[in-house]
């Protein structure tokens, strides 16, 4: 039972973190920031990267 758990806290955390990179991509286009719209991206990867086919693979 600690599997789904598992797996559903972090398919939470990816989603979480894919939707903090995605508002600073929008804050960093909206004012023009690069650093933010680089931070943003990598975020987003980084959320992408904790996705359902992380989950899936272990």
């Amino acid at each position: 039972m600690t599997r789904p758990r598992s797996a559903r806290m972090r398919l939470l955390l990816a989603r979480v973190v894919v939707a903090v990179g995605i508002v600073l991509v929008v804050v960093a286009i909206v004012s023009g920031r690069l650093g933010f719209l680089v931070v943003g991206v990598i975020v987003v990867g980084l959320g992408a990267a904790l996705g359902p086919a992380r989950i899936r693979r272990r």
